[in-house]
């Protein structure tokens, strides 16, 4: 995730509704990334995004600059998703599953190269949607977020060992369902 100006996140502490709008445009890719990748459902995501910056505008004041904004962004995101989550659990709404989160590949000359490429990521993220929660959210964070276990573990409250069984078991899990359907 970005980090963000010291300097803008005064400004919206203060109130300056242009500042805090400053701060929705670098931040809401990410913001809606991780949603997605904790919600599978773009709907879903986009509301949760939404609910996300209502929090983070009425959080802002109480806001410390002990730690880095984008940790404390991620935990509003987190915790707004997983009570989304189990709301609409209780809802008991079926999720539909939408498009793979888009990726951005790398340039390439080749375009059986680029096609390969792309082929590839969309199988690996389906067995990552494919993942419990708490296993998709680690992979997710590590990978795509480049997070390291401190950080992991300090967005979602869980010792750094714990960080790592997961994410060892997160690996284990892809790399057995990956061989299973004849990617490996």
């Amino acid at each position: 995730m970005v980090d963000v100006d010291q300097a803008l996140i005064a400004r919206c502490q203060r109130g300056d509704a242009a500042a805090f709008a400053d701060l929705v445009a670098i931040t809401q890719n990410s913001v809606f990334n991780m949603a997605y990748r904790i919600l599978s459902n773009r709907e879903d995501a986009q509301d949760a995004a939404q609910e996300v910056y209502v929090r983070v505008w009425q959080g802002l004041p109480g806001y410390r600059s002990d730690s880095k904004f984008s940790t404390w962004l991620y935990r509003v995101t987190v915790n707004t998703c997983l009570n989304r989550k189990r709301q609409l659990r209780r809802e008991l709404l079926t999720v539909e599953d939408d498009a793979i989160l888009e990726t951005v590949p790398e340039p390439s000359a080749d375009p059986l190269h680029e096609t390969l490429r792309n082929e590839w990521s969309n199988r690996i993220w389906k067995a990552v949607d494919a993942l419990s929660d708490k296993y998709r959210l680690v992979i997710t964070l590590f990978y795509q977020e480049e997070l390291s276990y401190a950080e992991i573990a300090g967005l979602l409250t869980l010792p750094i060992g714990t960080v790592k069984a997961h994410l060892n078991r997160a690996r284990l899990a892809l790399a057995k369902s990956l061989s299973a359907n004849g990617a490996l």
